[in-house]
Parts: structure tokens; sequence; C-alpha cells
């Protein structure tokens, strides 16, 4: 990832992520495609799993989601940022870990995706520290990823259209069976469901992509500021003490 630790703007990590995603297109998508079909394939057999209300499937989809994800981000990264694919995975997975608190109570967990990529991208990371610096520069973290979740909501009303429509019909549907009307569905309905489901996750993880990109120019841009202002104590410091000597 070229000049990641430089000071930016949030809109300029922004930038900078779509340029990384746009440079390495052709390399994204033939290096990572298999992970990316996994993930769709597995995202398809969770929507099925839930339109049968069958809770052990539904909490095994939700696992394989999970661990579908992790070999997803272990790969993008290992394309990106080079590595042993087995170090990026193991990386990965831990990301993961700092990762589920912020899907639980996103506002408060902002910091934790400051985590996630002190763990991918940094040679020996320090969890502790940038769950520190990422509550020193919340606004920061919270800017960067409110401008990027408008952009990706904006892209998946057009992207999801054809499962957001499958999700409403089998929402509708539960509504009037539960009232005591017959199902509308077709038979073949869950064998749709599927395919949709599989496709837009697939695609989606792509058009996503950049986001994740942008983050992590965000998680350099903080280390940058960070080591400016230390470096300004010091110098600071330094000056205070000449002075003293030389009074």
């Amino acid at each position: 990832m070229d000049q990641i630790y430089k000071y930016r703007s949030f809109s300029a990590s922004l930038a900078s992520g779509y340029k990384l995603f746009r440079a390495n297109i052709r390399t994204i998508l033939f290096g990572s495609w298999i992970e990316a079909l996994v993930f769709g394939v597995i995202l398809g057999l969770t929507l099925v799993a839930f339109y049968f209300h069958y809770l052990p499937a539904e909490i095994a989809a939700i696992a394989a989601l999970v661990v579908a994800s992790i070999f997803w981000n272990g790969r993008l990264f290992q394309l990106i940022d080079g590595g042993k694919p087995k170090e990026k995975l193991w990386r990965a997975t831990k990301a993961m870990m700092w990762a589920i608190p912020f899907f639980v109570v996103p506002l408060i967990c902002i910091p934790c995706i400051n985590v996630a990529m002190e763990t991918m991208l940094e040679e020996r990371p320090r969890p502790t520290k940038a769950l520190f610096t990422g509550f020193k520069h919340w606004g920061y973290l919270f800017s960067t990823l409110l401008m990027s979740c408008i952009i990706m909501v904006a892209l998946s009303l057009v992207l999801c259209i054809p499962l957001y429509i499958c999700v409403y019909g089998v929402i509708s549907d539960h509504i009037g069976v539960s009232g005591g009307d017959p199902s509308g569905l077709p038979t073949l309905f869950p064998l749709i469901l599927f395919f949709v489901g599989a496709l837009t996750g697939f695609f989606f993880l792509f058009a996503q992509l950049w986001q994740t990109y942008a983050l992590a120019y965000a998680h350099g841009a903080i280390l940058t500021r960070d080591n400016i202002q230390q470096q300004r104590k010091r110098e600071n410091a330094n000056n205070e003490i000449k002075a003293q000597r030389n009074e």
C-alpha cells in the first residue's frame, strides 16, 4: 500500500482507498474471486436457513459467514500488502475479533476498527495502544466511516435491489402466514433466494473493498499525526532545555 503513512484528511483517505482499489482491481479480482464466491454461496445458504427458520442452520451459517470473511480479508490484504498467506489469515482472525464489538455497539466501539487495521498492517501490532489512539481520534474515524457508509448505502440501492425485493417478499409472506393466509411464494423461491443472495454477496464484496482500504489509509494518517505531535513535543522540550542552559 503506497504511502499509507502520510497525514491526510478523511476525504483524502476515502479518495486514496478508491485509487488503490481502482489501480489493483484486476489483481484483486483474479486473486480473490474464489474467496468472494465462497462468501457469496454461504450468504445464499444463510438466507435460505433464515427463510425456513431452522435455528441450528442459522447459527452454523452465521459462523460460516464469519470464517469466510476472515479468509476474504486475509487474502485481500495479502494481495495488496504482501506477506505470507498463513500470517495474513491469522492476522485477519485477530482483526475480526477486534471488529466484532464495532458491529455490536458501533458508535462506542469505532476505535476497534483502528485496532483491526493495526493488526492487519503493522509488523508488530500494539492493540492496546491502537485502541487508545482510536479513542483519541474518534472524530476522524467517525467521519471516515460515516461518509464511506453513506456511499455504500447509495451503491447498495443499485447492487442489492434484487436481494431487497426477495427479502421484502419473504417478510410480507411470513406476516401473511402468521395472520392465517396461505403462502404466496412459489415452490422454487428458496432456490431463487439462494442464487440472488450468492450473486449479491459476491459483487457487493468487491464494491465494498475500497471502504476497507480507505480505513487502512485512515489508520496510517492517524499514526502519522501522532508521530508528528510527539516529534514536536520532543523538539519543544529540547529547545526549552537548551534555553535554560544558555541562561
